[in-house]
């Protein structure tokens, strides 16, 4: 249906064409309205013509990481040995506490 009302309005656009006498390059009496008419209507159908169809343009592909598995870990207390340096200038190590703490671990 779309080729057909194209096939007719060219052949309108045509015989209008071949039909009118021509005009002076001038645009005296308002033969420049009939031109830049005639350019248009013209436009239009080569336009819907040759223009391409609509093209589908599928959006780029996301990728989402799961979520990081994680899992605490209870260490145990300890003891350490830091060294002092006493009055006298003799290095010793006393002995020193570290509470037990949590780690996470996430993979």
């Amino acid at each position: 249906m779309k080729k057909i009302a194209v096939v007719t309005a060219l052949l309108m656009i045509l015989t209008l064409g071949l039909a009118v006498t021509p005009a002076s390059a001038h645009h005296h009496r308002g033969h420049f309205w009939g031109g830049f008419a005639a350019g248009a209507a013209s436009g239009v159908v080569f336009g819907t013509l040759f223009a391409p169809g609509p093209v589908y343009i599928a959006p780029t592909p996301v990728y989402v990481a799961p979520p990081p598995v994680c899992r605490d870990f209870p260490t145990q207390g300890y003891w350490r040995q830091v060294p002092m340096v006493d009055a006298g200038g003799f290095t010793t190590v006393r002995s020193e506490w570290v509470p037990p703490s949590v780690q996470r671990v996430c993979q």
